[in-house]
């Protein structure tokens, strides 16, 4: 069974524990980690040099795709996996993860992948950095602040992965626009007006006018070009649809890893949960799943969760949440993230969190025997704080909550370790 927790030696392997953790994981080394798991070091990260699993594991379909080297990864999550604190979010954990598998596996670095039509955390407040790729403007192609509060109604809370989608609508956000490099790209908008909803996309100054529909997760997939940086707009053009993002690919389509991150800044687990189960749940987000086929899913909740539900809540919660993405992706294997502790000083209260994540991991399972799901504790390896009690001189840390580049990289030589497992 797939238990990565805090218990010593379940499910982890005895040579990827004791080897040191200077090691090289798909080409890039990390150096200053712990040499032993961090629940007994307590001081720093701890990244292991290889992890095995059993042969009746129930994510071995998981790792034999990872083996033949190709897989797609949705990660859903808080600003942790947003990259909240990074300098970009290709720094964040989501796009190292990828980076680190395709470097791996000896492939090209590829496409982005999915870019939101906003990033919750540049919505919420002043972000770090300037770290969204989009660019809005109004009817008069006057360039607009998604920021300000003025638009707090053009920013959909409802759909797409990450609920961060944006509507479009003739008299405010007109259009989005990005530049990136790409072969081919997959438009996703979803309509959701009686008076039929229609988008045009525009790209390097050629468009094309979408038909017009009612309701629903709508697609669009570009001709496959050569490699080349172009510049996209999506544009209204009729009833109020939201454009939820982009996946962009370089080459790398039909094929490979692709990791895309769908999470959103300052969420708990309910707001990703059934509706009619969570007093703020949202199920459209999770019919963007169909669209891109998961081999997994992982959720990484509860730094909003902790001390704002009991964890008895929280277990109902989780388990409503896995509830809605199997209903969506029946096929997709499903991977409970708990993240690391926030603080050394309620060690007992947190572990009662962990032990409620893994409650609704082992009632989805015994709800569903045959569905592929897993329990992976970060904060194994990563103590509370990544080994301190604030930002300062810590320098896996952006502030008291978020990693840096640097943290962001430990948890995705972490994850990319377990990704990797071989068989026992």
């Amino acid at each position: 069974m797939t238990d990565h927790s805090s218990k010593s030696g379940r499910g982890i392997s005895r040579r990827g524990l004791l080897q040191g953790a200077a090691v090289t994981l798909g080409g890039a080394a990390l150096t200053g980690a712990a040499s032993s798991p961090a629940s007994a070091a307590g001081t720093k990260p701890f990244v292991p040099s290889g992890l095995t699993y059993a042969a009746n594991d129930p994510l071995t379909g998981f790792f034999r795709k990872v083996a033949a080297g190709t897989a797609t990864i949705v990660t859903a999550g808080d600003s942790i996996t947003e990259a909240f604190g990074a300098a970009n979010p290709q720094k964040g954990y989501p796009a190292r993860v990828r980076a680190r598998l395709r470097n791996g596996a000896g492939q090209a670095p590829g496409g982005l992948d999915y870019v939101p039509a906003r990033s919750q955390y540049t919505t919420v407040k002043t972000p770090p950095a300037t770290a969204t790729y989009v660019s809005y403007a109004g009817p008069d192609g006057a360039a607009i602040d998604l920021r300000s509060a003025t638009y707090a109604g053009d920013r959909s809370t409802r759909s797409g992965l990450g609920r961060r989608a944006v509507a479009l609508t003739s008299s405010r956000v007109r259009s989005l626009s990005f530049t990136q490099r790409f072969t081919s790209l997959v438009l996703a908008w979803r309509a959701t007006s009686s008076t039929r909803d229609a988008v045009s996309i525009t790209i390097d100054g050629t468009t094309v006018s979408l038909p017009a529909v009612s309701s629903g997760e709508q697609t669009w997939t570009s001709p496959r070009r050569a490699s080349a940086t172009r510049t996209v707009t999506v544009t209204w053009e009729s009833g109020e649809p939201f454009v939820e993002g982009w996946q962009l690919f370089d080459g790398d389509q039909g094929g490979g890893f692709h990791v895309l991150e769908a999470s959103q800044s300052e969420s708990r687990t309910e707001g990703f949960a059934l509706a009619s189960s969570a007093a703020n749940g949202n199920d459209s987000w999770a019919d963007a799943l169909r669209r891109f086929s998961p081999d997994l899913i992982t959720s990484m909740w509860g730094t909003n969760d902790y001390g704002k539900v009991t964890p008895a809540v929280l277990t109902q919660q989780t388990r409503n949440y896995l509830d809605l993405v199997h209903d969506r992706s029946p096929a997709s294997a499903l991977l409970v993230v708990m993240p690391y502790q926030l603080g050394a000083a309620s060690v007992t209260e947190w572990a009662k969190y962990r032990a409620a994540q893994q409650q609704a991991v082992s009632t989805f399972r015994s709800a569903n025997p045959g569905v592929a799901i897993g329990f992976f504790d970060l904060g194994a390896y990563v103590p509370p704080y990544f080994g301190q009690t604030g930002a300062k001189d810590n320098p896996y840390m952006s502030d008291g909550i978020h990693p840096n580049d640097t943290g962001y990289d430990v948890i995705a030589a972490i994850l990319y370790a377990y990704f990797t497992s071989t068989p026992a």
